[in-house]
């Protein structure tokens, strides 16, 4: 009989320290893990959107300067003197330099029908090539809006120093010598880089260092940041969440990635950034390890336990009842 009390005390004590450990190091665990994943979203979100508010500052900043640019009194002087196609494109090729040496190219459409631009394009679509786009025809079919950023991609025919412009342009176009202005009454069209708008969610944080950027424009056509990486890298349900709203966040369909997105002042593109939850987990790798150790230490200190309340309690009861029964 007390050999049958012997063991199960043994494997009650064993069963229940262990499982008790067990379950406290699985819930420290899964509590960590929600916790962890909880702030490097923080995180994430943080570093987006301060990398959002710089590119938003940089893109205002760059407008400002177009706007300084198509204002120049010198260039309505320019276009009426008698060499303009000469003295126009060289006055803005000063302006530019001189105000924002990451302009690629600026084409002025006069409403007389006549194309200025700078000296080092070629082949410029003509406006009603441009057009053809549905954001550029909006635009200027819209009569509120003075100016607005498109991302042109389709049919684009320009040349810049003789290169073409593989990814396309993100481009400022501004209606320009209207209200009393003294600027060349028509349409300014100032473009950037499209990839240029990725140096500025650049990070040498550990969290970010595997994260992917892309340019999303209508709904669609898709730029990655690092050339030969996946230009389509969006599962289905993944990019009509990014299409179905101007900005937010989500864990992607496969549980991978969280992916954050941002409308482009009000533009027909998005910026994206898909980051691996990885980066996150792999700081979990330590407590994994000692909620392991912790469920060995518990199982070897049950086993003691035992051990000791069986040498303790059952061992000296058995040693009475055997003595209980010699006196019989």
């Amino acid at each position: 009989m007390f050999k049958r009390f012997s063991r199960r005390i043994l494997l009650i004590t064993l069963v229940s320290v262990s499982a008790f450990a067990t379950a406290a190091g699985l819930f420290s665990y899964h509590w960590a893990k929600r916790t962890v994943l909880s702030e490097f979203v923080s995180v994430s979100s943080n570093y987006f959107q301060s990398s959002r508010e710089l590119l938003e500052q940089y893109l205002n900043s760059t407008g400002e300067t177009a706007k300084v640019i198509a204002n120049n009194p010198n260039l309505a002087v320019a276009a009426r003197g008698p060499n303009a196609y000469g003295e126009v494109p060289r006055l803005l090729d000063v302006l530019a330099s001189g105000m924002n040496p990451d302009i690629r190219g600026i084409a002025l459409y006069a409403a007389d029908g006549t194309v200025y631009s700078l000296s080092r394009m070629s082949n410029l679509p003509s406006l009603a090539q441009m057009m053809a786009e549905k954001p550029v025809r909006r635009f200027l079919e819209d009569g509120k809006r003075q100016s607005a950023w498109i991302s042109r991609y389709r049919d684009l025919s320009s040349y810049y120093d003789y290169r073409y412009v593989e990814n396309g342009t993100f481009s400022y176009l501004l209606k320009t010598g209207q209200g009393g202005e003294s600027g060349i009454p028509g349409t300014m069209v100032v473009d950037l880089d499209a990839v240029q708008l990725f140096r500025f969610f650049a990070s040498d944080h550990p969290f970010f260092a595997d994260n992917r950027l892309y340019l999303v424009r209508d709904g669609a056509d898709i730029v990655p940041s690092a050339a030969g990486s996946d230009a389509s890298p969006f599962a289905e349900e993944d990019l009509r969440r990014v299409n179905g709203g101007a900005g937010g966040r989500f864990t992607s369909e496969d549980g991978s990635r969280l992916i954050l997105y941002e409308t482009i002042l009000e533009s027909n593109a998005k910026i994206v950034a898909a980051i691996p939850l990885q980066s996150s987990y792999a700081h979990l790798s330590p407590l994994g390890r000692t909620v392991l150790l912790l469920g060995l230490l518990s199982g070897a200190l049950a086993l003691a336990l035992a051990f000791w309340l069986r040498a303790g309690i059952v061992r000296p009861l058995s040693q009475l009842y055997e003595r209980m029964k010699s006196f019989r």
